[in-house]
């Protein structure tokens, strides 16, 4: 049986320095604090924040379960890499390519008049 060869694509170029390293986990966020969060940075009622996030984590989890690819500023470009099925549900492995940082603050998640 001949070996395997990988043959590098364009996309696959930015993955030369890639460090596979496992990351400890720094903290949970669970959805009250993300909502919390929300609320901080946008200046909404937590009501209208609580509805704005738990309908934007229902359009992502569909769009992943359609395996559609995302390109979300300022989060990044992620998409499905692998899943399988799994007794409790699918599993998905995602890839998520962050976007370059930006200073806390700076760009704000709306325009004022939205």
């Amino acid at each position: 049986m001949a070996p395997k060869t990988e043959t590098k694509t364009e996309t696959d170029a930015d993955d030369t320095e890639f460090d596979a390293s496992p990351v400890k986990t720094r903290s949970i966020l669970k959805k009250k604090d993300f909502i919390d969060r929300a609320v901080e940075k946008s200046g909404l009622k937590k009501a209208d924040a609580k509805v704005a996030v738990e309908a934007t984590l229902a359009v992502l989890a569909q769009a992943l379960a359609d395996g559609d690819e995302l390109i979300l500023p300022p989060l990044g470009k992620l998409k499905v890499a692998r899943q399988k099925a799994h007794p409790k549900g699918r599993i998905l492995m995602l890839r998520l390519q962050l976007a370059p940082d930006t200073p806390s603050g700076s760009e704000p998640l709306a325009d004022a008049a939205e």
